[in-house]
């Protein structure tokens, strides 16, 4: 492809912009912002708790797939590839559920804008690999990873303008993952093409020439690779809750109302920025002493929910810190999970994320069902409790960049 002279495709900007939009679009919006509709959605088209978390399954059972398709998919061809498909099934799946008049499309919906951020996802560690120096590549994963954040911040302001016109704003969101798809044609890249880091291209060249059956029962030895798996599927577990069911939590409780609502919401997406300074927070004390300290505190958040009763001030602290550590931990299973595939980064990054929506697939039904046995707030604070085995996963030798 052909770029005018002015035109640097490797520029931090190109890079850090089109990568935080198409996480902004498949991760913030595509993806956890259906947990902010959930009220609307279960008055507009009649649905119970366990229906509701089942359709929040069936987005992570999207992602779960996509996720396995998605290195195949760079090993096959390129980067470019499937980040360009997940920005259109965002844009597809978006639009079905602006679209939706009755629930079986709304699931459809549902389920294939989820599927996205797994194809689009894993692909952006071999492009940062390709494209940035090896001293910025941290940094700069960890601000594409805060997309997230960026994505539910403007879901909230979208949902208040919308109103009860919900639906209008799922439209939105598929326009803006639009432009984030034609964006990522212009920056991502091919293998073949020049790069800021030949040599860790080599590296990424020579690691996909390896069977990956191979690579993983070679990788599997490592028990350091063991706790990143492990942990990233409790991780999916605990988090999932938060995002699905949280805002119904409180709605449930009257607690807030409706614009207060959509407040928190946005609250949660503004918190998630400062997940951009993992890169430097590893840098400065390292992986392990982060991660241990963000499990504490994404633990806390869950149970200050539970037990904020119609305090606003509780219910935002617990809000700031979710956001906060969510985007955090993410970012720190993004830099561990490339420290240990250096020779095949979106494998890693793939095999990881797709752990975390393993998690993430059974959580949601789980609660729902819990929620109509035990009530949600015993299902948050049991959420809490399992969300501490994180601590007993870490590392064994601590990681200092990706």
């Amino acid at each position: 492809m052909y770029f005018p002279v002015a035109f640097k495709r490797n520029s931090a900007f190109n890079v850090v912009g089109a990568g935080l939009l198409i996480v902004a679009s498949t991760y913030g919006l595509s993806r956890y912002t259906y947990g902010l509709f959930v009220p609307a959605i279960r008055h507009d088209f009649n649905l119970d708790q366990a229906t509701v978390g089942a359709i929040g399954s069936a987005s992570y059972l999207g992602y779960l797939v996509a996720t396995l398709a998605s290195p195949l998919l760079v090993r096959r061809f390129s980067p470019r590839l499937p980040i360009i498909v997940g920005g259109m099934t965002a844009t597809l799946g978006m639009l079905l559920v602006g679209l939706a008049g009755n629930p079986l499309w709304l699931a459809l919906g549902v389920t294939l804008a989820g599927c996205s951020p797994g194809l689009a996802y894993p692909p952006l560690s071999d492009a940062i690999k390709q494209l940035c120096h090896a001293n910025k590549q941290s940094r700069y994963y960890a601000i594409i990873n805060s997309g997230t954040s960026f994505g539910v911040m403007v879901s909230g302001p979208l949902a208040l303008i919308a109103g009860p016109r919900w639906q209008l704003a799922w439209l939105c969101f598929a326009f803006i993952a639009l432009m984030a798809t034609l964006w990522n044609v212009l920056i991502m890249p091919g293998y073949r093409r020049e790069t800021a880091n030949d040599d860790a291209d080599s590296v990424i060249l020579s690691g996909y020439q390896e069977p990956i059956l191979a690579l993983l029962r070679r990788k599997l030895k490592n028990a350091s690779v063991r706790r990143l798996l492990l942990g990233a599927l409790l991780f999916g577990l605990v988090t999932s809750v938060y995002w699905t069911f949280s805002v119904e939590l409180i709605a449930g409780e009257n607690r807030l109302s409706a614009t207060d609502r959509v407040i928190f919401w946005m609250v949660v997406g503004i918190a998630g920025v400062a997940g951009g300074l993992a890169g430097e927070l590893v840098t400065r004390f390292g992986l392990v002493k982060v991660l241990k300290w963000a499990t504490l505190a994404i633990a806390a958040s869950m149970a200050i929910l539970t037990v904020a009763s119609d305090g606003l001030l509780m219910i935002t602290l617990s809000a700031v810190v979710f956001g906060a550590t969510f985007i955090l931990i993410t970012a720190l299973y993004g830099i561990w999970s490339v420290s240990c595939f250096p020779e095949a980064p979106s494998t890693g990054f793939g095999l990881t994320f797709f752990l975390i929506s393993a998690g993430q697939l059974i959580s949601p039904t789980l609660a729902g069902v819990g929620a109509e046995l035990w009530q949600m707030t015993g299902v948050f604070q049991v959420t809490a409790v399992c969300c501490l085995g994180i601590i007993l996963l870490l590392p064994t030798q601590d990681v200092w960049r990706m």
